[in-house]
């Protein structure tokens, strides 16, 4: 074991390495890209930031990063101490604290001069190669454990990933063989071997190896680790099937592992691209990409709901830190291959909304969860089961937090082919290099996102030609921009605009952005909501600027009456230790004005761990145009059949089916300037294009569609990039009711009589076992099934799990009570917190629950055995209601919207889990409705 040493008896060492090594990126056989990158991020380079975020960043510098292992000696003491023959008492993944917090410093250092900072990442670097062992592991398991569980391979992702960052910045050699050993590791653990990646477990987290192995390879050229990274590649197919869902366009959250960990996994697929040139790496990777943002991107430009897609934005559930991260990464690979600026929008509204707002602004701490509304709780608080003796302010976000500003290095300026991409507004001096190696300084001096004037100094170290495209953010309706003092026309919004000329130092440029008040309405769980922006800052109510406890009603079409207001002596008082950066003054329906405030300082008055104040970033509002629709089916690259064709978009909140219009628009070409066929308008979340026009595209050839949908107040349309789909004759022809299969009268799924055998009048049935005739509540004989309690269970097959709202109506017997956990009335459970519907006995309790991310439940009602009961279980908007005998029992809460990968049901038992949760019962009269059943229609068909 090596004799540990303090980190301060380290600096001297490593300031010896870092003048004898050779920087990493000169390493022989490095590989030259295949696939294409539009844009680019800068190895090595230099931004200072100043202003909220350089103050923010400053913060985090040097009350974290420089202070977390001393005050967290078990960062690296948990490495130490692996073979000591104790075992570890550590979460699965502290392996990955230490390679998280390397990536954050290490960034942080790009935007600091701080030397403590530095001083302290080069002792934990140190160290860190100090402790790893001889063949390689850089983990917190003993020998017999070693990659083979835990999430084992994804800490040693996180750590090599750390190690080539700071190796890049500093070119300390060692600390990259270090990361390279670690691929060694993994290939001689996984490769030619008969373990495989995926049977480590935790398939999310541990398939991210795949990123960190194509990195080095690209880096070494050493065939082994593309080799490896194919064959986690392989194992995707039987875990998470990215690549594969990928290319068939399936929606992110439908996905068999859409948790936020698997973005990391995407990331490989990214990189495998680039390294190949197979565009169908590309293609897999931008179709989840594009999904997350229609589906799951959050009003604060983060991502998760509860730690996972949910095909849900709206919902007020958890938004984890790391899951912003995350999502942050994806955007830059997805920025790189596309060049399209809308996705550096996007990365500016995650950073200075979700990514600020999760810091606390003296740095000290961010949260686990920063909500749209409610508080902000430090995560060593929130999630302090991380945390143990050693590692008091450890886990999985407090290491990761600052990596949501610090990947401002890698977008906040880009390079292309023929010049240079600005990205990030603010007040900042980048030190950069064209992809020629030259020099070039970029000044802005500003108050954005305060103000809308951007003064931009280009100080090329000579006199060069070369491109400086600039973002004109998607939001800035009016946008101008002169070179010298001269305007230069043609600034559109959602595009880069390019300056293309000989630039000398002493250029400057002036970006004027329109920063008046806009709005977002709400959907879902937020209809009728709507959230406000002035520019990319997304405002908050904090309940410091309004005691009353009912939010004001905004009346959208005065937003122009907005003013921003100075942060005077009242506010700094009204605020208490930490004031805001941007006060915002407008009218409500009430009359009293409302001041709103930048939503990164809402709540931001936690002492002691306690909050003190609440927010909300949705507020009531009146006369707003419908929320974007979010384009569905036909799926991206889909092919259809000829004859009609479905379109379908995400589900309305219910309250908005009718108050909204929507109007599908074809093109041939994806900027929409060819469109072929626009549709009638309709209610609801879909329509069916008749044959006939139809009809008018033809086969073989790609066509783009998109939504539109309208009401009173205005219009809005589908989020881009727009899907596309070509006919092909091949395909059969649309053949069902959209989307459940559910009948038309009366929106009946599954209708089973059970009258002594199991055929569906209507649906599909799979199988069933362990079931045989049965008397029924009359007692006559096979007007029934009885189910034996051991392996007694019938499935049917569904199309799709209905989203919205359900009913399931069922006459039951229980004939003995299980003596296991539970029986299963009715289930559809196929994967971890997906069962969208289960009806459940527990010993004599009886109650209905969904599992959507998390447990929603209504309250038990008592049964006996040997009597026959009516059960009926709706879900209604946000609301389950169980139903004994025609009469409501009891009620909890629901989603608003279920999204499940459920493709079937079962009676008798869980349809996909072997346990033992089988229910002794004799079944009748199964009706599964993709609608909520009145209380009038539940006693009805109790026979009341």
């Amino acid at each position: 074991m090596p004799r540990p040493r303090t980190l301060a008896s380290l600096v001297p060492a490593m300031a010896l390495v870092f003048a004898i090594v050779a920087a990493v990126d000169a390493v022989a056989g490095a590989v030259p890209d295949k696939g294409t990158l539009v844009l680019n991020s800068i190895p090595v380079g230099r931004i200072s930031l100043d202003g909220f975020v350089g103050q923010r960043v400053k913060a985090d510098v040097d009350h974290w990063l420089a202070v977390a292992p001393k005050n967290n000696p078990g960062l690296l003491g948990m490495f130490a101490r692996r073979d000591s023959g104790t075992k570890p008492d550590l979460v699965p993944w502290a392996g990955e604290f230490v390679g998280k917090y390397l990536i954050c410093g290490v960034q942080a250092m790009q935007m600091s001069d701080d030397p403590k900072l530095r001083e302290t990442l080069a002792a934990v670097v140190a160290r860190l190669i100090e402790l790893q062992a001889e063949d390689g592991y850089l983990g917190p398991w003993p020998k017999n454990e070693r990659l083979r569980g835990h999430w084992d391979l994804w800490g040693h992702y996180h750590v090599m990933l750390g190690l080539m960052l700071w190796s890049d910045q500093t070119g300390d050699k060692r600390a990259f063989d270090a990361a390279r050993r670690i691929a060694d590791l993994v290939c001689n653990t996984c490769l030619d071997t008969d373990f495989r990646v995926v049977n480590a477990g935790s398939h999310e987290m541990n398939m991210g190896i795949i990123h960190g192995l194509a990195l080095i390879y690209q880096k070494t050229g050493e065939p082994r680790y593309l080799r490896m990274a194919k064959e986690v590649l392989k194992d995707f197919e039987s875990a998470g099937d990215y690549y594969r869902t990928g290319l068939d366009g399936r929606e992110f959250y439908r996905t068999p592992k859409p948790r936020w960990e698997s973005l990391h996994s995407l990331q490989g697929l990214a990189e495998l691209y680039r390294i190949t040139g197979d565009d169908s790496f590309r293609t897999a990777f931008l179709n989840h990409w594009a999904s997350m943002r229609r589906f799951d991107q959050r009003n604060t430009g983060g991502f998760s709901s509860g730690e996972q897609a949910t095909g849900n934005p709206y919902a007020n559930t958890a938004i984890e830190t790391c899951c912003v991260v995350a999502w942050q990464e994806i955007m830059i690979d997805a920025l790189r291959l596309t060049g399209d600026s809308t996705i550096a929008d996007d990365l500016e509204l995650s950073t200075l909304n979700a990514m600020l707002g999760a810091q606390h602004p003296s740095g000290a701490w961010c949260t686990y969860n920063t909500p749209m509304a409610g508080q902000r709780i430090p995560s060593h608080i929130h999630i302090r089961f991380q945390a143990r003796e050693d590692t008091p302010h450890l886990n999985c976000c407090s290491v990761n937090g600052p990596r949501g500003y610090g990947s401002i290095t890698r977008w906040g300026v880009m390079q292309h082919d023929n010049g240079l991409a600005l990205n990030y507004y603010g007040p900042m001096t980048a030190e950069v290099k064209l992809a020629d190696g030259t020099p070039v300084t970029i000044r802005q001096e500003t108050d954005y996102p305060i103000g809308g004037t951007v003064n931009i100094k280009v100080e090329p170290s000579t006199e060069k030609q070369f491109t400086l495209a600039l973002r004109i953010p998607a939001w800035s309706a009016r946008t101008g921009v002169s070179v010298n003092g001269r305007d230069v026309p043609g600034a559109k919004a959602g595009r880069y605009f390019d300056l293309e000329r000989t630039w000398k130092a002493g250029d400057k440029i002036t970006l004027q952005l329109d920063m008046g008040v806009r709005y977002e309405a709400g959907d879902l769980d937020q209809y009728g909501n709507v959230s406000l922006y002035r520019g990319p800052t997304l405002l908050a109510l904090d309940d410091r600027f309004w005691q009353d406890p009912n939010p004001p009603i905004i009346d959208v079409a005065n937003l122009e009456k907005a003013r921003l207001l100075p942060v005077d002596d009242a506010i700094r008082a009204a605020s208490g230790t930490y004031p805001p950066w941007l006060v915002v003054e407008l009218p409500s329906t009430a009359g009293a004005a409302v001041r709103l405030i930048d939503f990164a300082s809402a709540g931001a008055t936690t002492l002691e761990g306690k909050p003190t104040s609440q927010y909300t970033s949705w507020l009531p509002a009146k006369h707003a145009r419908p929320p974007r629709p979010v384009a569905w089916k036909p799926a991206d690259r889909s092919r259809v059949g000829s004859g009609p064709i479905l379109f379908a978009w995400r589900k309305p909140a219910s309250g908005a089916v009718a108050a909204r219009k929507h109007t599908v628009v074809v093109s041939a070409s994806p900027d929409f300037r060819e469109v072929v066929l626009t549709s009638a308008a309709k209610d609801g979340s879909w329509l069916v294009l008749p044959k006939d026009e139809a009809g008018k595209l033809k086969p073989g050839k790609a066509y783009y569609w998109k939504v539109i949908a309208r009401n009173e107040y205005g219009q809005s349309e589908s989020l881009p990039p727009y899907k596309q789909f070509t006919i092909d004759p091949t395909v059969p022809p649309l053949s069902y009711n959209w989307p459940y299969g559910q009948r038309e009268k009366d929106q009946m799924v599954t209708a089973a009589p059970l009258r002594g055998e199991i055929k569906p009048s209507y649906g599909v049935l799979a199988d069933g076992k362990g079931w045989k005739p049965a008397p029924g509540p009359d007692n006559q004989p096979n007007t029934a099934i009885e189910l034996d309690g051991t392996q007694g269970i019938v499935r049917y097959k569904l199309l799709l799990f209905p989203e919205d709202d359900y009913s399931v109506s069922i006459r039951l017997m229980v004939t003995r009570f299980p003596t296991t956990q539970y029986g299963q009335i009715f289930s559809a459970w196929c994967g971890g917190m997906d069962d969208p519907l289960r009806v459940v006995v527990a010993g004599d309790k009886l109650s209905a629950r969904i599992e959507a991310g998390e447990l929603y439940r209504t309250g038990d009602a008592t049964l006996e055995t040997g009597r026959w009961y009516h059960v009926a279980v709706v879900k209604q908007n946000n609301k389950l209601t169980l139903y004994v005998d025609g009469k409501a029992h009891s009620a909890g809460a629901a989603p608003a919207v279920v999204t499940s990968n459920a493709h079937d049901f079962a009676l008798g038992g869980n349809p996909h889990f072997a346990g033992p949760e089988f229910l002794a019962a004799r079944l009748a009269d199964l009706e599964f409705f993709a609608r909520a059943l009145s209380a009038e229609e539940v006693k009805a068909l109790c026979g009341e």
